[in-house]
């Protein structure tokens, strides 16, 4: 499993070095912009991205959002650019880390200016391990942009130890940890 996060994660991040000798995305498709990343779990230096070349899959990657013991915050604005006649939504997100003992894993996926009930997933390892967190929000979203105007996405995340001794990590000191963000769009609808 860490060879093939390894080799997904080292991929992305190959596609995003070369994307200046690949054309940008077409001005008439969905694509995301690079992220604002803040938060106690993610400081200014302690996170990086990568954005493939059609634009369609954005990474994040985090050096120190840890919590051991205690919570920590990381919130992300992404610019998306949405073409004239079209909304998008967030679609499938993926976060990646370790646990070790009791934790929790808080996020919610909203544009600016709407709010939706927040995630909240309970992890456990007695002696650690890594783990995946996938939200499948195709079936499930409430949140849609404004037709043919550019938004931004904001995912607003939070870990927290839930027992002495216990530590959870979105993490990428190995580059097998990371958020994965895909979009869906469509038609305006009237």
């Amino acid at each position: 499993m860490k060879t093939l996060s390894t080799l997904i994660a080292g991929t992305l991040l190959a596609l995003s070095v070369s994307q200046s000798s690949v054309a940008a995305p077409s001005d008439n498709s969905v694509y995301f912009k690079a992220p604002a990343i803040a938060g106690t779990g993610c400081p200014a230096g302690s996170s990086d991205f990568a954005i493939t070349p059609d634009g369609a899959t954005l990474s994040i990657l985090f050096d120190s959002y840890t919590a051991e013991p205690g919570n920590k915050s990381c919130n992300i604005a992404v610019p998306v650019h949405v073409p004239n006649g079209f909304q998008v939504s967030t679609m499938t997100a993926d976060f990646r880390g370790f646990v070790e003992g009791r934790a929790e894993l808080r996020r919610s996926y909203f544009f600016a200016g709407d709010r939706t009930r927040p995630k909240k997933t309970r992890l456990y390892s007695r002696h650690g391990d890594d783990y995946t967190v996938h939200d499948d929000l195709l079936t499930m979203s409430e949140s849609w942009s404004n037709c043919g105007q550019d938004v931004n996405m904001r995912i607003n995340s939070r870990i927290r130890t839930r027992g002495r001794g216990s530590s959870i990590s979105v993490d990428s000191l190995d580059l097998t940890n990371g958020v994965v963000f895909h979009l869906q769009y469509r038609h305006c609808q009237p």
